[in-house]
């Protein structure tokens, strides 16, 4: 006969054996997300545009890299480049040398660094608040068209910025854990260079020592022993990141051909502007900053939450699918800051700030760094509600009761206003009966100072405490709804990638041809002098298909101050293309059209492309001549 098993060492054997299942299912989770990141960069990395060259304006980055490479300058067409910091270009020039120029090469290198980004953020998400809400940020967002367009068309700073801002972060995160002194010191060494790397490739990137700076702040009023560490093993990041700062500004602005004010000045001269892509408006005033601060955050918001629900998104505050990501946003940043987990909320607030005071057209590459903190916040700030709801139920509804009431009314008179349309007004009827229901609610609970009996019980329920296992991970309801939704979702976005994908692989040399700039480029490469000047609203995209010195076509309308510039200049040729969307405003087209109703006599039709028109300028009169 075998002796009793001792009841205690039979409970620490069934705790050492959950302990071991937990384990592995935690292994087993990140594995299979990673496994899933991965397999979605290679998508992206499959499907990323064919074409034999640049199709776009970010061959300014390559000419630049061709710059570094040829002759150790940085910039391009004869100017030096003073306003955008050389990182990504420094990059695509090592790439060029290992690996070669290629366009879809060095397009590609953008779906490696958003891989690892995404990589990076998994692990900073899955330390603040678990595996669950770490893969389905990570999982959504990479899958996402908005995400999946920007990777696989452009090749732009904001990408190699999410990664290295990431390893930034991540590196924060580890050294406020407890270290070993060898590691700590490590730690702190590639916090620096991830700083100073960070703000190489994006201006943008300063908000990662004014996040380090506010945690030190605050860590002095808190709790002097903690401040005391951080700033020991911050300090390097922080001196490293504002010298590297400080030495790019010094070189300077780029020198304006034109009387404009703003662009190619530096990033504070193209604050002060009313709109950036119409800078002839002049400056801001304050109600011009505060409308400039609203629209950018309803557009801030909607982007958001169309790349996570995959659904066009109506843009104003009293959409549902708008207020709650932006209130939960709020309150999960103030619940952060106020528990002291305050070094990311530190970092989104001032990354953020530099994008809602951004004059110019907002572009989902702007966002797209915050986007993995935003989902964190999101999920914080319904945390935060679900637990002071419980604490506090009357304050809770109060302030739902302010917020609710008005939105439902104008949500409803806007799907009033919408008329019988079911499309066009069916996120405002939602939203319009949510809100109502809010504001009911809110209102019992405002008199009663109690969450409803039969709304407190849900969560009691027996179908909400039952766990399903699959393989070795195990989810209860609640995770395993979520679990679903998420799935279902990402399923859904790679089904609209595929088309995107599909029409990326044909693009080829034919989508070379219907861009006009390019076409009106190779005809000025090929009927003109290598040594004459062209005028052209695209300048990186003419030069690099033409070869030839460009002048920026600037948006200017006043005839004399045009006609003045093209003649300083020594401008032979002006292409002018009709297009569907300008950037700048007003658009090459009507700028010209006043030139030349100004000025008939100075212009000649040399070219009709399609698209594009090619004007010959007649030379300047001798002196003494008329």
């Amino acid at each position: 006969m075998f002796p009793p098993v001792p009841l205690a060492s039979s409970e620490h054997g069934r705790a050492q054996q959950h302990e071991i299942a937990a384990r592995h299912s935690a292994a087993a989770t990140d594995f299979f997300v990673c496994a899933a990141i991965l397999a979605l960069g290679a998508f992206q990395f499959y499907f990323h545009l064919r074409a034999s060259d640049f199709p776009f304006e970010d061959v300014a980055y390559f000419e630049q890299a061709k710059s570094l490479l040829r002759d150790g300058s940085y910039g391009f067409n004869s100017i030096p480049e003073r306003v955008q910091p050389p990182g990504l270009p420094v990059f695509l020039a090592v790439v060029c040398k290992i690996v070669g120029c290629g366009y879809g090469v060095l397009l590609s290198s953008m779906t490696v660094f958003l891989t690892l980004g995404f990589l990076v953020w998994y692990q900073i998400i899955r330390r603040e608040e678990g595996r669950g809400i770490a893969a389905a940020t990570c999982l959504l967002l990479s899958s996402s068209i908005t995400v999946f367009s920007l990777v696989t068309h452009q090749i732009c700073p904001a990408i190699p910025y999410f990664f290295t801002s990431a390893l930034a972060l991540w590196a924060v995160l580890k050294l406020d854990a407890p270290q070993s002194r060898s590691r700590k010191y490590l730690l702190s060494v590639l916090l620096a260079l991830f700083v100073a790397s960070s703000i190489l490739i994006q201006t943008a990137a300063m908000a990662l020592v004014g996040a380090l700076l506010a945690s030190l702040a605050f860590s002095f009023l808190c709790d002097r022993r903690v401040a005391s560490y951080r700033f020991k093993v911050f300090l390097p990041a922080i001196l490293l990141g504002i010298l590297t700062q400080i030495v790019w500004m010094h070189r300077g602005s780029n020198p304006p051909d034109w009387p404009l004010p703003g662009y190619p000045g530096s990033y504070l001269s193209q604050l002060k502007l009313k709109v950036g892509n119409y800078p002839e408006l002049g400056f801001a005033s304050t109600s011009d900053l505060l409308f400039r601060v609203e629209t950018n955050v309803r557009q801030h918001t909607s982007t958001l939450t169309q790349m996570l629900t995959r659904h066009w998104v109506n843009p104003s505050f009293s959409n549902l699918l708008m207020a709650i990501p932006l209130v939960l946003t709020v309150l999960g940043i103030a619940g952060s800051l106020w528990s002291g987990e305050n070094i990311l909320a530190w970092y989104f607030l001032g990354f953020e700030l530099v994008y809602v005071m951004w004059p110019w057209q907002m572009e989902s590459r702007f966002l797209l760094p915050s986007t993995p903190l935003a989902c964190l916040f999101i999920y914080r700030g319904a945390r935060n509600i679900a637990v002071w709801s419980q604490q506090y139920p009357r304050r809770i509804a109060v302030c739902c009761l302010v917020l609710s009431l008005p939105l439902g009314v104008v949500a409803s008179l806007n799907a009033w206003g919408a008329g019988p349309s079911l499309s066009s007004g069916l996120q405002w009827r939602v939203s319009a009966a949510v809100w109502f229901a809010v504001t009911a609610l809110a209102a019992w609970v405002t008199r009663y100072d109690r969450v409803p009996a039969w709304l407190a019980k849900v969560p009691d329920r027996a179908i909400f405490q039952k766990r399903v296992s699959v393989g070795s991970l195990s989810f209860n309801f609640m995770q395993l709804g979520a679990a679903a939704l998420a799935v279902l979702l990402v399923v859904r976005a790679i089904s609209r990638d595929l088309p995107l994908g599909r029409m990326n692989l044909a693009f080829g040399e034919a989508g070379l041809e219907h861009v006009p700039d390019i076409v009106a480029a190779r005809w000025i490469r090929s009927h003109t002098d290598p040594n004459v000047v062209v005028a052209a609203r695209h300048v990186p995209l003419v030069y690099h298909h033409s070869q030839r010195r460009v002048i920026w076509f600037a948006p200017v309308v006043r005839p004399h101050v045009m006609f003045e510039g093209l003649r300083r200049l020594g401008v032979r040729y002006v292409i002018v293309v009709a297009r569907d969307d300008s950037y700048y405003q007003p658009s090459d087209e009507v700028c010209f059209d006043i030139v030349e109703r100004a000025y008939p006599n100075a212009f000649r039709m040399a070219a009709q492309l399609d698209q594009a028109r090619i004007y010959e300028l007649s030379p300047a009169p001798a002196p003494g001549k008329p």
